[in-house]
């Protein structure tokens, strides 16, 4: 169980792959939300997905009291019914799982102890295995596969084979996007911006203005083609800022889904964004990536992949103070736009 965000779901997969490699016969389901589950869907070391139904959770939940509760109860149901599995690992920690755990029928469940998980969650595994410190996520989760007796290490991130239709629509909208002006720039690399955060990480918002002087400073020095990531609830808040970037950006093709996404990620020189799924996916895929840290720990939650940079508001070893969710971090404001822009170009290649 890894229900969400998608960030941790990337942070998720080496710990999928080495079950993989120390189980290969086993049968891997895994359970996500609606959300993130196209992204296990996709991968080729997962039998099945498990898709808890959130978003229609939520939606019969604001027609009243019951029909919430009915949903959520369908779905456990399901879950109850599907039988009994030989192992459970639960890689999520919180009240979601262990809610799902009480329901789902298994010989043997396996989590974290009290200081790695929150809201009682450990309570719901039979077996625990202690906290493993200020490590990277990945080496977190895949803690509880080395208990199994994993002794490698850590599968290295790695792409995996898209669908073919969302590949095609991808080359075709993005061809038309860049042989249009002001994006017609011949052999200027693509860079891709992700300027957005969810209601629950916009402690990482970077000041929208930076954003405008970084994609400049990319065309001036390179002649880049920038585009913003956008997706239905996000699309005003970015055409508002493509418009104000005065030709030196432009709106990214739709991305309905994390397919496209992937495609358009793999497409690109360059993607650019705070601590977020879009990052750490194209990061993980091999997309070289420029993330920027403040509120949270780059240490534990930085990009996975072979070509990726930080660039953190504090000292290298220092963490983070603890988040404040209500608006954005004052760290954020400690990012310069110079040291951005000097971190991408290395990235595209001086």
């Amino acid at each position: 169980m890894r229900l969400s965000a998608l960030g941790d779901l990337v942070f998720a997969l080496p710990a999928v792959q080495a079950l993989r490699h120390l189980l290969p016969q086993a049968r891997i389901e895994w359970l996500a939300e609606d959300r993130c589950a196209a992204l296990p869907q996709s991968h080729p070391a997962v039998d099945e997905t498990l898709v808890f139904p959130r978003a229609r959770w939520k939606a019969h939940r604001g027609l009243g009291r019951l029909g919430g509760l009915g949903e959520m109860a369908d779905h456990l149901l399901q879950l109850r019914d599907r039988g009994r599995y030989d192992l459970v690992l639960d890689l999520q920690g919180n009240s979601k799982s262990a809610l799902h755990l009480l329901f789902i029928r298994a010989e043997a469940t396996l989590g974290f102890e009290r200081a790695a998980t929150r809201e009682g969650a450990h309570r719901f595994v039979r077996h625990r295995v202690a906290a493993p410190g200020r490590v990277h996520r990945s080496e977190h989760d895949l803690a509880l596969v080395r208990a199994l007796g994993y002794q490698g290490a850590a599968p290295p991130p790695a792409p995996w084979p898209l669908d073919r239709e969302a590949k095609r629509d991808i080359d075709m909208r993005l061809g038309h996007f860049l042989s249009a002006p002001p994006l017609a720039q011949e052999g200027g690399p693509l860079v891709l911006l992700h300027t957005e955060t969810t209601r629950y990480g916009q402690d990482k918002a970077w000041p929208e203005r930076r954003w405008l002087e970084l994609a400049r400073e990319l065309v001036a020095a390179r002649g880049a083609r920038v585009l913003l990531l956008w997706d239905p609830a996000s699309r005003s808040r970015v055409l508002a800022r493509v418009e104000a970037g005065a030709g030196h950006c432009g709106l990214a093709p739709p991305t309905p889904d994390l397919a496209r996404l992937m495609a358009l990620s793999d497409r690109a020189a360059l993607l650019v964004g705070t601590d977020s799924g879009p990052l750490h996916l194209a990061a993980f895929r091999g997309t070289p990536v420029v993330g920027l840290f403040g509120p949270t720990d780059p240490v534990r939650y930085g990009p996975l992949g072979p070509t990726t940079r930080v660039v953190y508001a504090l000292g290298a070893d220092a963490e983070p103070p603890h988040r404040d969710r209500n608006g954005p971090s004052p760290l954020m404001e400690r990012i310069q736009v110079a040291d951005v822009a000097a971190a991408c170009l290395e990235a595209l290649g001086g």
